[in-house]
């Protein structure tokens, strides 16, 4: 069997959607003709950096692979230790400043970096021991496709470098100085240059590549859904109409809007607030948490946290509407919860750029009713009453789901197998 080293910092039993598309990819990868190795970090890594773990996930991988862990000094560790007493506050405020100035000129291309030459020793080792084909790496972390380069120009071995995200094309992401934002550049456009293919998530990122680099060798292979996570999942049961976001609410999905909207829908008709509960699986900004409290949603809007995959599925299969937000700005983003999304049947209140990547799936797949531009409060609000009117006449639609394929984790593993085999041949 042929064999490709994965080089892939986040990896189960961290937990994330990210470290998903890895796992699954090592899950299927065998049934093509590839024998995945994997070179990550330890555990205790992750949870010293206070990272997602979620052991569950490591139940879906093949018992018979290959996982070296190695250990890891992750700089990450040191800012989210500065935890500010009450009377130290400020002081420590002023510390960790300091601490992400020095770090935007030295800490690149990210806090993983002291991992890059633990990653290249240990790689070395195992393309000796396993006679590697194709080496793969996953990012971010971009410390993953550093690693990769350095393999690649010490072996000679094909590599392919897997964007999750986009590197500095990423509207989202403000580098500390000029000085930070020129060596991101400098690296990436290394790994892009050396790499013999370069894989994105979605169409619109890859063509913002190609009108950057002007080069042929970038491919688009989305993010999916596995159907074999629905198997045996039962399904939350919820006394009220209930609204499901699972994932974290971060800058380019943060949802004050939504917040607002609900909060009219309350004052508007009141005995909805007695009939609506919205559940929130993940992180959330303390934005949206201090305008919660400041409306008066506590007892509508729960906050669950991050919960493992599995019960992911059976909250996402237990809700009446499933809730993704995009703003605006993220029109290359793909939300990989979507996917699953579709894969509910459920309908999708989507409030995303009508012109971007997640808003073309769910038209493409006949989900687009219910979307709405993520600036409009009063459109949101009227769809949530509609949703609302729609579920208490037991007229909410349901959507086929046996039409997929195209969506789910083995197809995507086919695409990656197809590509290993081309730069290997």
């Amino acid at each position: 069997m042929k064999k490709v080293l994965i080089i892939a910092y986040y990896f189960p039993p961290m937990g994330g959607g990210g470290v998903q598309r890895t796992a699954k990819f090592v899950k299927y990868l065998p049934v093509f003709g590839w024998e995945p190795v994997v070179l990550t970090v330890r555990e205790e890594i992750y949870k010293k950096t206070k990272r997602i773990v979620d052991p569950t996930l490591l139940n879906d991988l093949p018992s018979n692979i290959c996982i070296v862990r190695t250990n890891s000094i992750d700089l990450g560790r040191i800012s989210s230790e500065l935890k500010p007493q009450k009377e130290v506050k400020t002081f420590q405020k002023s510390i960790k400043s300091l601490i992400n100035k020095i770090g935007g000129l030295f800490i690149n291309p990210d806090a993983q970096m002291l991992w890059i030459p633990i990653a290249v020793k240990e790689g070395l080792k195992l393309i000796k021991r396993f006679s590697i084909d194709v080496i793969y790496s996953t990012g971010n972390p971009w410390s993953d496709h550093i690693a990769g380069f350095i393999l690649k120009k010490i072996t000679g071995l094909p590599w392919i470098a897997d964007f999750r995200d986009p590197w500095n094309l990423n509207q989202y992401i403000v580098q500390s100085s000029r000085m930070r934002k020129k060596i991101q550049i400098v690296l990436e456009t290394k790994v892009v240059n050396c790499a013999d293919r370069v894989i994105f998530t979605t169409e619109k990122t890859m063509e913002h590549y190609k009108k950057e680099f002007k080069d042929s060798k970038f491919v688009t292979i989305r993010n999916a859904f596995d159907p074999s996570d629905f198997v045996s999942i039962q399904p939350k049961k919820f006394p009220k109409f209930s609204l499901l976001y699972a994932g974290n609410m971060q800058s380019y999905r943060g949802p004050c809007n939504f917040i607002k909207a609900l909060t009219e829908c309350f004052k508007e008709y009141p005995q909805a607030k007695q009939e609506i509960m919205v559940n929130i699986l993940g992180q959330i900004n303390t934005e949206a948490k201090r305008l919660i409290e400041k409306n008066g949603l506590q007892d509508s809007v729960n906050l669950i946290g991050h919960v493992s995959h599995n019960e992911n599925i059976a909250y996402l299969l237990g809700a009446d509407v499933l809730l993704s937000i995009v703003n605006h700005g993220g029109e290359l983003i793909i939300p990989g919860k979507i996917f699953e999304y579709l894969a509910s049947g459920k309908p999708v209140l989507a409030l995303i750029p009508g012109s971007g990547s997640a808003a073309e799936i769910l038209k493409k797949e006949g989900r687009g009713e219910y979307i709405v531009d993520p600036r409009n409060v009063i459109e949101i609000k009227s769809q949530i009453m509609n949703l609302y009117t729609l579920y208490k006449t037991d007229s909410l639609p349901r959507y086929p789901t046996d039409n997929l394929q195209a969506y789910t984790r083995k197809e995507a593993t086919a695409k990656l197998s197809k590509l290993l085999d081309k730069v290997k041949s």
